[in-house]
């Protein structure tokens, strides 16, 4: 029972750190984008306003991939619990397991600990 459990974990933990990955490429991306329009822009040496709208929809892209990240994380929070509860904690704990752990989800590093910076981000 508890190889399955293993497995079954792993097989949850490659997908879950491959969407996490493209997740990250996305943001970089449509960071490149918003860099590459405010630069055309200044480089067209167009009128203020020109591109706003197109700027503005792209910007939201980009909060909307942050709002997508946030819940990604939140799931590998709620998924390492799960981990937990099955009792894989010790496999884990001594690294004989890596379900991604690290870089984006450290331990120790969870949703609620976020969330007061970005309610004062909200609320500038």
């Amino acid at each position: 029972m508890l190889n399955t459990r293993k497995q079954v974990a792993t097989s949850i933990a490659r997908p879950l750190i491959e969407l996490e990955a493209l997740i990250h490429a996305a943001l970089v991306k449509q960071a490149e984008l918003q860099v590459a329009m405010v630069e055309g822009h200044k480089k067209a040496k167009l009128p203020l306003g020109a591109g706003e709208a197109s700027l503005d929809r792209i910007a939201a892209v980009g909060a909307g991939l942050v709002a997508v990240r946030r819940d990604a994380h939140a799931a590998h929070l709620v998924l390492r619990e799960e981990q937990e509860r099955m009792g894989l904690g010790k496999y884990i704990a001594s690294g004989d397991y890596e379900y991604g752990d690290t870089g984006d989800t450290p331990r120790g590093y969870g949703a609620a600990e976020t969330a007061p910076t970005l309610a004062v981000v909200r609320a500038a």
